[in-house]
């Protein structure tokens, strides 16, 4: 690949730790260390592949769930995962004993993975905001002692654990979540009027810097918005010169290496999961009614903060205004209090309508897709917000800036590679609109 060995790493600290407590030293003996984040998936993972003369699979011997604690020195700054930060083998494969050597690949992941396998959530969570209840099960069904960045919410509401895992029941709540970020100026609100003007659509996940609850709203606009312009600027700026990056030139460490789109343009698969317009029915047991929601992302997108400079949705009204998924959910109306029945003020604030609203954001938020690979660099991490400039192809020469594939974009997968000869990061990328500059730029 183009991005060789820009970025330099030395293994300061590689540790092994037994379930009996002894701490076996295994730095010189990595081949590759791989680092990956999601932000659909609730735990980061890894892979390393060892090579020695010592039998660490039989002679530690590793059995799944030792602790394993890394402290590498790149050209970026160092990644460090010990403490409450360490990782933790929940696999080993790819065991090959020959020569008196003996390679493996070890397989790891957040110790909140283990426990959110063995804790359920069996309380009854009493009404108020929904990032109450994340920081809750955080704190004290899944024990973390990570930093937890949880995002208010602008409804509240009340449920019962019903005996579910921790992960399940947080990605759940994300599903049933209003921003307080509302409209196009960012300005926060609660009460009726968050309700009114926020948009729904939350995600849960963990990067390096720990545990998130956090609204596409403020993803995509940080909620550092005034006057109509974000004060916020990305993270990294990237651009593409062309596929080769000289060794040893530290300023060519923000050059895009190599890049391929992931998905531009899929209305078949836009107009499948309802994006554009669906319906929900929903069936409330208490009064025995059937009621019915239609959801239209042109009328809620004036509301919504986007990636790029496109103000509405360019699509047929043919689609746009016509349902293309329809979807049946039962109620939660009644299900909560003695008396069967809930208040007005204890209702899930308008649930009914957001579960259809958050289906159409989350898939908004993966419009365009594309992946880009650049030197290691370990600051990046999922949820970021990063620029990149791609030059306009025409006659087969490169020109100016392409202002349609150009802009801010959101880190959505990362997978860091470290290694003797190369080492980067490949990065997926995903926005909700085109344009090269956003809304509030």
């Amino acid at each position: 690949m183009a991005a060789d060995a820009v970025s330099t790493i030395l293994y300061r600290r590689a540790t092994i730790i037994s379930l009996d407590g002894q701490g076996f030293d295994f730095s010189e003996n990595i081949i590759e260390f791989d680092y990956y984040e999601d932000i659909l998936q609730q735990s980061v993972t890894a892979t390393i592949k060892l090579v020695s003369s010592l039998s660490y699979v039989n002679q530690l011997p590793i059995r799944g769930g030792e602790k394993v604690e890394l402290n590498i020195v790149t050209s970026f700054g160092d990644t460090i995962f010990e403490g409450d930060n360490a990782l933790y083998v929940y696999k080993v494969s790819d065991i090959n004993t020959s020569r008196m050597v003996e390679e493996c690949t070890i397989h790891l992941t957040s110790l909140e993975h283990f426990s959110n396998q063995s804790t359920r959530c069996m309380k009854k969570y009493n009404f108020q905001g929904i990032g109450k209840h994340v920081e809750d099960i955080l704190k004290n069904t899944l024990e973390t002692k990570k930093n937890i960045k949880v995002e208010p919410t602008a409804n509240s509401y009340t449920f019962i654990g019903n005996s579910k895992k921790p992960f399940y029941t947080l990605t759940w709540l994300g599903s049933k979540s209003i921003s307080q970020v509302s409209e196009k100026s960012g300005v926060s609100g609660e009460g009726k009027e968050g309700l009114n003007k926020g948009t729904a659509g939350f995600l849960f996940y963990e990067n390096y810097d720990g545990y998130h609850f956090r609204s596409i709203d403020s993803l995509v606009a940080n909620t550092q918005v005034q006057d109509g312009k974000s004060d916020l600027e990305p993270k990294f700026s990237y651009s593409f010169k062309g596929k080769v990056i000289e060794t040893g030139n530290l300023k060519n460490n923000l050059q895009i290496a190599d890049y391929g789109l992931r998905k531009n343009i899929d209305l078949r698969g836009a107009l499948k999961v309802g994006m554009y317009c669906n319906q929900f029915y929903y069936y409330n047991t208490q009064s025995n009614e059937l009621s019915l929601y239609n959801y239209k992302l042109k009328e809620e997108i004036k509301n919504a903060t986007k990636l790029g400079s496109q103000e509405s949705i360019t699509v047929n009204s043919q689609f746009a205004d016509v349902p293309t998924r329809t979807m049946f959910r039962t109620s939660d109306h009644g299900t909560l209090n003695p008396s069967g029945s809930l208040t007005e003020s204890q209702s899930d604030s308008g649930g009914d309508a957001i579960l259809a609203k958050s289906v159409s954001r989350i898939n908004l938020l993966f419009t365009q897709a594309l992946n880009i690979l650049v030197p290691l660099n370990v600051k990046l991490k999922v949820g970021d917000f990063i620029y990149c400039e791609f030059p306009l192809v025409e006659g087969g020469q490169s020109s100016e800036v392409d202002d349609q594939m150009s802009g801010n974009y959101v880190i959505r997968e990362l997978h860091h590679h470290f290694s003797p000869n190369q080492n980067t990061s490949s990065l997926m990328l995903m926005r909700d609109s085109y344009g090269l500059y956003g809304q509030n730029q």
